[in-house]
């Protein structure tokens, strides 16, 4: 499973797909592992390991169009949650959508003037 989650990558899919197919990988990776604590302060210590390589999991696979996401995400001081992490990602796949479209629209009125 954890090879399968390390292979993952965004490919062609939207950042939403991708997010929705890396929670499925460690939903399952979750429920193979069944770890058991009795300590408090090592449940939480585990928890905010295991978020922080899902957060570093999910920043490589992405295309490289994201890659300027990538390091301001990576080179901040405190690494966001992942829900920060996710929307700050998909806001910027929606720019870079809008400007696709705005320049696919702008080449359309362009080609009719000629």
């Amino acid at each position: 499973m954890k090879i399968k989650i390390s292979g993952s990558k965004q490919g062609g899919l939207s950042v939403t797909e991708y997010y929705n197919h890396m929670n499925g990988l460690w939903f399952e990776l979750d429920h193979y592992q069944n770890i058991k604590m009795i300590c408090s302060i090592y449940v939480a210590t585990l928890n905010q390991i295991v978020k922080r390589d899902r957060i570093f999991e999910f920043l490589v696979g992405f295309i490289p169009e994201f890659d300027q996401v990538r390091v301001q995400l990576l080179g901040r001081e405190k690494i966001p949650s992942f829900n920060e992490l996710f929307a700050m990602v998909r806001s910027e796949e929606n720019k870079k959508l809008v400007m696709l479209r705005e320049s696919s629209i702008d080449r359309s009125a362009m080609a009719m003037n000629k």
